[in-house]
């Protein structure tokens, strides 16, 4: 790192990064809205296709065997070259920020794009989340290239792309703040939340324009009126620990079955035949199961049905995603998971209404609960989930149920002992020998850790801590100042440390120093 580069950051001077965190945000909306009309346009085509065929169109079921053949001989090629863009694309940011991956950044984002309205589009029970994410922080990643910032700000700029995504995604900006904040940093400093929430809105505003300014889920809901708060709390609660139950079933069936899959000796393009035969299948007699689900939500959101049929939707949508993972292909989990959550909530509902004997939407109100208590228990991200239910309806009436659905959720999950899926699939993926390696050097890099009330820093003396080999305490942030730190200089609750290591040490070094800011002296 060149001198220039750590009088910037101590100094605090990121005019230019906030401008580019901006430019980001607006790149990273028009490819997402990009991306969106596409999934779409194939979505109502795929729709069309097996309405008419379930009606006895031979001559179109035979093309469309042809046109899915072409799709998973396409996709086995794409992602055993490319496999940075499989899946969601979540585990590899992981990697990219901590200088373990690189992208390809050009390449890796057009094959994304296509691979992603490929398998979503192709009717797969896979979501844009994930890959809109993606898509984001590999715009980031070349802003950041072409522009030539600092490997510092080349993680403050993936995290504006990360945030860009989201918002993108769902409409949801404030969602993308906090899933930054949440999943890709666990903590905040005011440089990277100016930097994310700029790009956040930025992109939120390019969607707007372009596909307008209604929310993704209409529902107004709110808590039915013959249900006092003692009734609310428990049936809320009873609800949250069945739904954990169901996302740990999910998560450890689908990594599971993931595991299975790569580990089967059939060829790889014999296996994603055999998913894609399942999914004609599934498109011929359960159309509603196949694809992300969006409409699926809105359906049942407003039509009731029995509580057989919401039964063996729910049981077909979550047997449908588990194989749609197992190839790789790139789509990711934020919707079929809210989808789940939907039908999950709304089966729970219609269970309340026939037992309580009340014709109240009950159905309605614990579908959007069940999207962030599902979504809580396979991300592990609660606050995401709740932010990101509250923007998609836009309305408030919900707030003190779903904190109060996705605290417990995430309580009972952890109680469990399932961690989060992103962790696994980062983990999985470190695994896998054909992934681009960033070759690090000795090369100096900088990471920020924070200092939580009570821990093992704490009111610690610079000088007394025995900070790990290869690192160097260069700043401490306090209250927005900053401080060079001395040996007597005291660390204390708030504070943001700034350590300069090397990019080969990085990865063991942050964590190691994350857990000493942030775990109790007690532990």
């Amino acid at each position: 790192m060149k001198l220039n580069d750590l009088d910037q950051i101590i100094q605090n001077k990121n005019i230019k990064l906030y401008l580019l965190s901006i430019l980001i945000g607006i790149l990273t909306g028009f490819v997402v809205v990009a991306y969106r009309i596409s999934l779409v346009s194939m979505t109502n085509l795929r729709i069309d296709t097996f309405s008419k065929i379930a009606l006895g169109n031979i001559p179109l079921f035979g093309l469309t065997i042809a046109v899915f053949i072409l799709i998973a001989i396409f996709l086995n090629r794409l992602i055993s070259r490319h496999p940075m863009i499989k899946g969601s694309g979540i585990p590899q940011i992981k990697g990219v920020l901590l200088m373990q991956f690189e992208y390809n950044w050009v390449k890796e984002l057009i094959y994304k794009f296509i691979g992603g309205v490929l398998s979503v589009g192709s009717g797969l029970s896979l979501g844009r989340g994930g890959p809109s994410i993606q898509l984001g922080s590999q715009i980031a990643y070349g802003v950041r290239k072409i522009f030539k910032g600092s490997n510092v700000n080349e993680k403050f700029l993936i995290s504006s792309g990360v945030s860009a995504g989201l918002s993108a995604a769902f409409n949801s900006p404030l969602a993308g703040i906090i899933f930054t904040i949440e999943e890709i940093h666990k903590y905040l400093t005011p440089v990277l939340l100016i930097c994310i929430s700029l790009a956040s809105v930025s992109a939120e505003v390019v969607t707007r324009i372009i596909l307008g300014e209604d929310t993704l889920f209409n529902f107004k809901g709110v808590i039915p009126n013959n249900l006092n708060s003692f009734e609310n709390f428990i049936f809320v609660l009873i609800f949250a620990i069945l739904i954990s139950i169901l996302g740990m079933l999910f998560t450890t069936n689908l990594l599971k079955f993931q595991k299975f899959y790569a580990q089967s000796k059939f060829k790889p393009l014999t296996k994603s035949l055999v998913i894609f035969s399942i999914s004609i299948t599934v498109g011929i007699f359960i159309l509603d199961v196949q694809g992300v689900g969006y409409k699926l939500i809105l359906k049942t959101g407003h039509e009731v049905f029995s509580f057989k049929l919401i039964g063996i939707l729910l049981l077909g949508k979550l047997l449908f995603t588990i194989l749609s993972n197992g190839p790789g292909f790139p789509g990711g989990l934020f919707l079929p998971s809210l989808v789940l959550g939907a039908l999950a909530g709304n089966l729970f509902g219609l269970g309340l209404e026939d037992i309580l004997d009340r014709n109240e939407n009950f159905h309605q109100y614990f579908m959007v609960l069940g999207m962030a208590a599902f979504f809580t228990a396979v991300m592990r991200t609660p606050l995401t989930g709740n932010i990101l239910l509250l923007e998609m309806t836009g309305s408030f009436d919900y707030l003190s149920s779903l904190i109060l659905v996705t605290m417990v959720s995430y309580i009972t999950t952890e109680l469990m002992g399932i961690r989060p899926i992103t962790s696994v699939l980062y983990e999985n993926l470190e695994k896998n020998s054909g992934i681009q390696r960033k070759e690090l050097s000795k090369k100096s890099t900088i990471f920020t850790s924070p200092i939580l009330g009570g821990s093992w820093l704490d009111e610690m003396e610079v000088s007394k801590v025995k900070w790990p080999f290869d690192s160097l305490l260069i700043k401490i942030q306090r209250d927005s100042h900053d401080i060079i730190p001395k040996g007597n200089t005291k660390i204390l609750s708030g504070d943001i440390l700034f350590i300069l290591t090397t990019e080969a040490r990085e990865k063991e070094l942050k964590p190691v120093i994350f857990d000493l800011g942030t775990r109790p002296k007690s532990n």
